[in-house]
This record gives C-alpha cells, sequence and structure tokens, in this order.
C-alpha cells in the first residue's frame, strides 16, 4: 500500500519563514526520512492556507477521507503536533480514524501506532499538551496586541492613503499624499450629495488605482468612507470572525455595531476630521434601504453566479425599480438580465444535464462531452487567430506602418482578448476533466433531488440546495443583445 505526506505550516515555525520555505524544508526531512525506509510510493499533500480549525483545512480533510478508507500504510509528518492542534473533539476525530484504519504516523524519531495502547496514551497526551501551548501562544499574541492598539499602534494592512511606518517602536501609518487627495475628494463629493457609484466613476478617471483591485467599484468607495483610521483613530473589533464548521468550511464575518468597537487616538495623523466622518455617517445611515426580506437570503443564487468578463459574484439587484435582475458589480462589464429569467435558465441547464446523464447511465456509454470537445476546438482555433494577429502586429511596428502608441494599444488589446480565451481554454479542460471523473449515478440522484425539491423552499433553502450540487456558474451576456440572449457555463461539485 501507498503512504502519505502532510506538510504544514503551523505557528511554531519561524515567523520571518514564508510558508514555501516552511513546506520545502519538512519536505525535503520527510523525502529523507522515507527513503531511509525504502518508502517510494508517496502522495504528498500540501496545506498551503493553514488554519487552526480542522474544517478550514481542505487538505486534511482529503487526507483523512483516505485514511479512513485505508487507502495508507501511514503518513509521514514532520512532527504530530502538525495533524492539528485545534480543538479536542477535532483532535479526536483524526488520531480516531488513525487508530481504526490502523495507519501509521511517521515523525522524525518516533512512529506512531494507535492500535498500541502506549502510543495511544502517548499521541492523547502530546495532543492535550500541544493544545494548551497553542492556547498560550495565541494569549500572549492577543495580548501583545491589544497593548500595541491601546499605545495608539497600527497592526492592520494599510488603508489606501497611507504607507506604513514606525514611530518609536510601533507600527504606525504616515500619509501618502499621492494618495491622500483622492480620499479627501471622496469624502468632500459625498458630503456634497454625490453618490458612492459616481465617486466611483470619478476615482477612475482620475487614474486613482485601490490597494487591492483594479479599479473603484461602490462597495470600496463605502469602505473607505466608513473607515474612521481616515480621522487618525484605531478601531478595532469592527468585524467578528466565527470558526468555520463542517456544516460551513468557511470563515463566517459579521460586522459589529460602532458601539462595540474598540476605540483609540492612534499615532498616525488624521486625513479627514473626526466631524466630517461623523457627518459621513450620518448622511450613509440616513441613504440606507433596509432589507425588504427581514434578513433572509433574497436571491436563491446567492454565491454560486460569477461574471464571465471580470470573475466577480453577479448580485439580485435592482428590485426597488421594478423587476430585479442580476447585475455584475463592475459598471460597464457585463449585460444584465432579469433575475426570472436567469433562475429558470439555470434550472432548465440542470434538467437537461439531468436528463442526458439518466440517458448516459441507462445505455452504459461514456458522458457526452462532445459540446465541451466542440468548444475546446473553436477556442483553440481562436488563440490561433489571435496569435497571428500579434505576429502582425509586430511586423507593422517593423515596418514602420503602426507608431509605438499605436502599437501598443492594439497590442494590449489582442492580450486581453488572448488571456480571456486562455482562461477559457482552461476552464474547458477542467469541465471536461470533471465530467469523465464524477460517478454519474451519485450526481443523478442529487440533480433529482434538487430539482423535486426546489420549488418546495424559500429562497435560503434553495440557495443552500443548489450549492449541494453547483460549485459556480459562468454567466455571459453581450451589450445590447436581446432579453434572453446569455449563457450559463455550469459547473457542478464533483460527488
Amino acid at each position: 500500500m501507498p503512504y502519505a505526506m502532510y506538510l504544514r505550516k503551523s505557528q511554531a515555525d519561524r515567523p520571518d519563514e514564508s510558508t514555501e520555505e516552511v513546506l520545502a524544508k519538512h519536505r525535503k526531512m520527510l523525502t529523507e526520512l522515507a527513503d531511509q525506509m525504502g518508502v517510494r510510493d508517496i502522495e504528498t499533500y500540501e496545506e498551503v492556507i493553514s488554519g487552526e480549525s480542522l474544517y478550514a483545512r481542505p487538505e486534511m480533510l482529503r487526507l483523512l477521507e483516505k485514511v479512513e478508507e485505508g487507502t495508507y500504510d501511514g503518513v509521514f509528518c514532520a512532527d504530530i503536533d502538525r495533524l492539528g492542534r485545534g480543538s479536542m473533539s477535532e483532535q479526536g476525530i483524526i488520531l480516531e480514524a488513525f487508530r481504526l484504519s490502523e495507519t501509521l504516523i511517521i515523525c522524525p524519531g518516533k512512529t506512531y501506532d494507535l492500535t498500541n495502547d502506549a502510543d495511544e496514551e502517548l499521541t492523547e497526551m502530546k495532543a492535550l499538551f500541544a493544545r494548551f501551548e497553542l492556547k498560550m501562544i495565541r494569549k500572549r499574541m492577543r495580548r501583545g496586541l491589544m497593548q500595541t492598539i491601546e499605545a495608539g499602534g497600527y497592526v492592520a494592512n494599510q488603508p489606501y492613503g497611507y504607507k506604513k511606518c514606525t514611530v518609536g517602536k510601533l507600527p504606525s501609518l504616515e500619509i501618502d499624499e499621492e494618495q491622500a487627495h483622492f480620499v479627501r475628494h471622496a469624502y468632500k463629493r459625498y458630503l456634497e450629495g454625490v453618490g458612492a457609484e459616481t465617486i466611483a466613476r470619478e476615482l477612475n478617471a482620475m487614474g486613482s488605482v485601490p490597494n487591492r483591485s483594479a479599479l473603484w467599484c461602490r462597495s470600496t468607495v463605502r469602505q473607505m468612507l466608513r473607515n474612521p483610521t481616515y480621522t487618525g483613530k484605531i478601531a478595532w473589533n469592527r468585524v467578528k470572525h466565527y470558526k468555520p464548521t463542517k456544516t460551513n468550511p468557511h470563515i463566517h464575518v459579521v460586522h459589529q455595531k460602532m458601539e462595540n468597537w474598540i476605540m483609540v487616538d492612534g499615532l498616525h495623523p488624521a486625513i479627514i476630521s473626526w466631524e466630517d466622518w461623523q457627518q459621513v455617517q450620518e448622511i450613509r445611515k440616513a441613504r440606507y434601504i433596509p432589507s425588504q426580506n427581514h434578513g433572509q437570503v433574497a436571491n436563491s443564487m446567492a454565491g454560486l453566479v460569477t461574471c464571465g468578463n471580470c470573475g466577480r459574484h453577479m448580485q439580485r439587484m435592482g428590485q426597488n425599480k421594478g423587476e430585479p435582475r442580476m447585475l455584475c458589480t463592475e459598471k460597464g462589464c457585463v449585460a444584465s438580465a432579469k433575475y426570472d429569467y436567469v433562475e429558470a435558465r439555470l434550472l432548465s441547464d440542470l434538467e437537461h444535464i439531468r436528463d442526458n446523464l439518466r440517458i448516459e447511465i441507462q445505455q452504459a456509454a461514456p458522458p457526452d462531452i462532445s459540446n465541451l470537445q466542440a468548444e475546446q476546438k473553436t477556442v483553440k482555433a481562436k488563440l490561433k487567430k489571435i496569435d497571428a494577429r500579434i505576429a502582425t502586429l509586430h511586423d507593422l511596428l517593423e515596418d514602420g506602418t503602426y507608431d509605438r502608441d499605436t502599437f501598443k494599444a492594439r497590442m494590449a488589446k489582442a492580450e486581453a482578448e488572448k488571456q480571456a480565451l486562455q482562461d477559457q481554454q482552461a476552464s474547458v479542460v477542467d469541465r471536461i476533466r470533471s465530467a469523465l471523473n464524477q460517478d454519474k449515478v451519485v450526481v443523478l440522484n442529487q440533480l433529482d433531488s434538487v430539482l423535486e425539491l426546489y420549488p418546495t423552499l424559500d429562497t435560503e433553502g434553495k440557495n443552500l440546495l443548489l450549492k449541494s450540487i453547483v460549485d459556480h456558474v459562468v454567466y455571459r451576456k453581450m451589450q445590447k443583445t436581446k432579453p434572453m440572449d446569455f449563457t450559463l457555463e455550469i459547473h457542478l461539485k464533483d460527488l
């Protein structure tokens, strides 16, 4: 039987070492150990995005499934603590999986066989100490963090308009004047009654680029307008993070009311006066339109449909102006469509997938990927044409037909088209692989359940039901086309 190797960076590692450096060091050490044992067949699991909770570590969950199935004779890891230092219940889940499957845990200096009473007691003791050590580390970190905040230090990512610096020995901020005048412009315009979407367009036209996206949009402007850091304050506990769980493997974030914030005077200078910031908050409150669905999910496709142009999630908007529509939050990016049309098309396409799947199972035939192969062929032909176009542009530059500015403009357009086609090509390959690898009977049964139960549920239930089978949906629609002229590219989950 094969072996596995599990690699993960922990808080015990040196903070100046990157995750890649730690994993490379441990991989080398464990590979040498495996060579000494004469082990050659090893499957590696690298936890790049690591977290304390078991359910925030996808590679660990994948490994545990294989361990429970009895796939491996043993699992190599740098230390038994790497398998988990979360709650005692989660550590119990991990150790029980190894014990019941009789899978060895192989670490440098010690191999643990949990079917052996002494090894089982030793691992439980080490798990208990590891949990205690983790709690102490977190307490020290939290205490140091709060001391820094109370002294006016700034420990988060710098907001737009500032650069990081140190004041004495404390981390702080200094004003970046190249960006700060755009911050002042945004606040000034909002106080004049201009909306966030218009301000976003103005900032983009003025050449401003936000820190963590290519363009300003309504949501990034709103974030700027509600950030008290611009007044020289340090605000902490603005959001509360809830740990991932088995039913929800994502961190759940809840925005706290302002009275629950920890607010102190920072060491950094203000860009906006406290009075102006408070006035902006009053305007924001006055413009707030409460939800008509009393906190319930209004969009049954929430979190599933993404824009085929920019990759952002599509949103259900515009219900106060008539029929709701599915819109990309990036203005002018992709044409919108009526929400009801998109929902109906999604259900229709799922029915079509289900019917084709049932025929494939009855005929014991391989999955019908002819449409995907045709799409792959078309994309390949388009890429060939783009490459020819790019070569021609170089020729036109060399013979003097195009000046350098014209060449750059046309080359940028061609390269953007090529990148979009390459992304589509990669997507087609993934969908072909997924179609060939899926367990058809499991997928068919789940599709039958989803389509049967969907009409009987409320919007939130419909959303959860769709997410049980659909990984994501890519929406595409050209501008100035008929209402139903849009396409949905459905990616099912691997069940």
